[in-house]
């Protein structure tokens, strides 16, 4: 997959991992509408981690986005002060009215309940979503389609959240949504 760690800012080298390995879950996903994909994922997890200078420990999805904000859109310093104040949906509904399409693993990993329910996530389609954008998914679903259910929002308003949701299997999601909305002069496989 090519697509940049927005967390340390390199290339994102890692082969899709399995649900066992669960530093290698996708923890959040942005793909820009010129096919840019901005990986980071659950390794992070618990790891000391400067943000505005300040050592913090990553412990929750607001880190990941303010350190995605940090490294790759510090003209927004509004947005910062958003999650500063853990105000992520507002990041969310900016990143999609911007035409980005967003990954977000949703899944609990403490106590019995990921053993009993296993992983999920959201993906976050915006009205209009690019070419670049679509084939760009197609690279992102080997490392999410191991994932017990995704639930897909494909919206047709972001201001007025209109939007239809399909809950479905990782390993279709990502399928299911090319099938519906085609990459035009691409065949699929």
């Amino acid at each position: 997959m090519e697509a940049i760690d927005f967390m340390n800012g390199s290339s994102y080298l890692k082969e899709p991992g399995t649900v066992d390995d669960i530093a290698s879950h996708p923890k959040f996903v942005l793909i820009r509408p010129d096919g840019t994909i901005l990986y980071s994922d659950t390794s992070n997890d618990g790891k000391m981690i400067s943000l505005h200078g300040t050592e913090v420990k990553c412990t929750h999805h607001e880190h990941y986005m303010a350190k995605l904000v940090e490294n790759f859109f510090p003209e927004k310093v509004e947005l910062a002060n958003k999650i500063e104040q853990g105000n992520i949906f507002a990041p969310i509904f900016e990143f999609l009215g911007e035409g980005n399409i967003l990954f977000n693993n949703t899944t609990t990993y403490e106590g019995p309940t990921f053993f009993l329910h296993g992983i999920h996530g959201q993906l976050l389609i915006p009205e209009n979503p690019t070419n670049a954008q679509k084939e760009a998914m197609m690279q992102l679903d080997p490392y999410v389609n191991y994932f017990k259910e995704i639930e897909v929002k494909e919206y047709q308003d972001v201001v007025r959240n209109i939007k239809d949701n399909y809950y479905e299997d990782g390993s279709v999601a990502i399928k299911n949504y090319l099938d519906r909305h085609p990459v035009y002069g691409k065949a699929r496989h």
